[in-house]
């Protein structure tokens, strides 16, 4: 009863086979408001500085794009995966620095933030992707129940030493 139209099917993709996405997900942490001061003082030349030495591009957010209900500030570190791992440690060695903690086993905590889509990805089936991610580290994780408010993401809290917490939030980011 119905004309059936002619040639192949037609495809949203264009009928090719689906590619993995290999483009760079930026990677975002929490810099709370009492340190805001010490990372972008003197007109961000600390960011500038440790973006050049890395090759991430570094942003802090301002008032304006933070949520009013969030005291700290957003960290977005863009570029290859080794960049931001570059990034991510020199921001965790500065916040290590402000909070006096100058011996590399000290114990410290660290806030990375992550769509709440991407939670069930990152812990996996029973938790193993977790798991495997801790084991490597050696870095403790909390993961936030509720999303932050204003946002659809989720807070995922790291502790451990600055190797640690990198290693951590590198093997959550893949």
């Amino acid at each position: 009863p119905f004309p059936r139209p002619r040639g192949p099917p037609l495809r949203a993709d264009g009928g090719r086979p689906p590619r993995p996405m290999n483009f760079p997900v930026p990677w975002r942490c929490l810099l709370p408001l009492e340190a805001v001061d010490y990372v972008v003082y003197n007109n961000s030349a600390v960011l500038r500085e440790l973006s050049d030495r890395t090759g991430a591009m570094i942003d802090v957010s301002g008032e304006r794009d933070t949520p009013r209900r969030l005291s700290d500030r957003i960290v977005t570190m863009s570029g290859q995966a080794e960049q931001k791992e570059g990034a991510c440690m020199g921001i965790v060695e500065r916040l290590r620095r402000l909070r006096d903690l100058h011996n590399p086993e000290e114990v410290g905590f660290f806030v990375i933030i992550v769509p709440a889509t991407a939670v069930p990805v990152i812990v996996g089936a029973k938790g193993v992707t977790i798991q495997e991610v801790l084991a490597t580290s050696g870095a403790e994780l909390s993961i936030g129940k509720e999303n932050i408010m204003g946002m659809p993401d989720t807070p995922i809290g790291l502790e451990g030493t600055a190797k640690q917490v990198v290693a951590a939030a590198a093997g959550i980011h893949r």
